[in-house]
C-alpha cells in the first residue's frame, strides 16, 4: 500500500513538471522597454581652442608692452620747453693773482711791450718784444750767480739770486754788462736786449722760487 502511494506521488510530480515546462515554453517574454536618452544631434558640439600648458615646462616670459610714441604736439611742446630754459649765468672769476710771498716784490725788467705771457708749459716766463740794444734792468737787489752763454737755447744769459728762495733770469741778450759775483741793485742796467739763440729780438724773463718757474705777474709792483 505504501509502495503504490509513493509511485502515485512520483507520477503526479513528473506530470506537474512536464506541464510547467510546457507552460514556460509557450509563454512569450515581455518586450524590454528602451530607457536610454536619445542624443540630440541637431546642434554640433564646439570645443574651445584652449592650449594645454605643461606645468613641468618653463614658462615663456611675456614681453613688456611697447611704450607709445609721443605725438607731434608732445614733441613740439618738449622742444619749446627746452629752448625756453635759459642757461645759468656765468660767474666772473674775481680771484686775485696768488702771491706766494707778499714780502718779495720786483720791478719790471723792461719797458717794452709783452710779446708772450707766462703759461707754465711752453713759456715758463714773460717775453718782452723790444728793439736791439734796449736796456735790461735787474728786477730786484741781488747777486749775479751766472753770466754767460753756456746754457743751450738761452743765448747770452744773466741769473741774479735775490735771497734763499728767489732768482731772476734774463736771456737772449745782445750783451751782458755784469759778471758772476757782482752785486746789483733794483733797476740797474745789467744787459742789452738782443736775439742770441732767438728768432726775434726779445728779453725772456723768468722768476723762479726754489728752482720752480712761477708767474711773475703777481709780484710786479710797477
Amino acid at each position: 500500500m505504501r509502495l503504490n502511494l509513493s509511485k502515485t506521488i512520483l507520477v503526479f510530480c513528473s506530470f506537474g513538471i512536464t506541464l510547467l515546462i510546457t507552460a514556460c515554453g509557450s509563454v512569450t517574454p515581455a518586450p524590454i522597454k528602451d530607457q536610454s536618452t536619445p542624443v540630440n544631434n541637431s546642434k554640433p558640439v564646439v570645443i574651445p581652442n584652449w592650449s594645454v600648458v605643461n606645468s613641468d615646462s618653463k614658462s615663456t616670459p611675456v614681453p613688456a608692452p611697447a611704450k607709445p610714441k609721443p605725438t607731434t604736439s608732445q614733441t613740439k611742446a618738449a622742444t619749446e620747453k627746452s629752448s625756453s630754459e635759459k642757461p645759468a649765468p656765468k660767474v666772473a672769476d674775481t680771484t686775485p693773482a696768488v702771491v706766494a710771498d707778499p714780502g718779495f716784490r720786483i720791478g719790471k725788467p723792461s719797458s717794452a711791450p709783452v710779446g708772450e705771457s707766462f703759461n707754465g708749459s711752453s713759456n715758463k716766463g714773460v717775453d718782452y718784444a723790444g728793439k736791439m740794444g734796449d736796456p735790461v734792468n735787474a728786477a730786484a737787489d741781488g747777486k749775479v750767480i751766472f753770466s754767460g752763454n753756456s746754457l743751450r737755447s738761452y743765448g747770452n744769459l744773466v741769473i741774479v739770486k735775490h735771497n734763499n728762495s728767489y732768482i731772476t733770469i734774463y736771456a737772449h741778450n745782445s750783451k751782458n754788462l755784469v759778471k758772476e759775483g757782482d752785486t746789483v741793485k733794483r733797476g740797474q742796467k745789467i744787459a742789452e736786449m738782443g736775439n742770441t739763440e732767438s728768432e726775434s729780438v726779445k728779453l725772456h724773463f723768468e722768476l723762479r722760487k726754489d728752482s720752480k718757474p712761477i708767474d711773475p705777474l703777481g709780484y710786479f709792483d710797477n
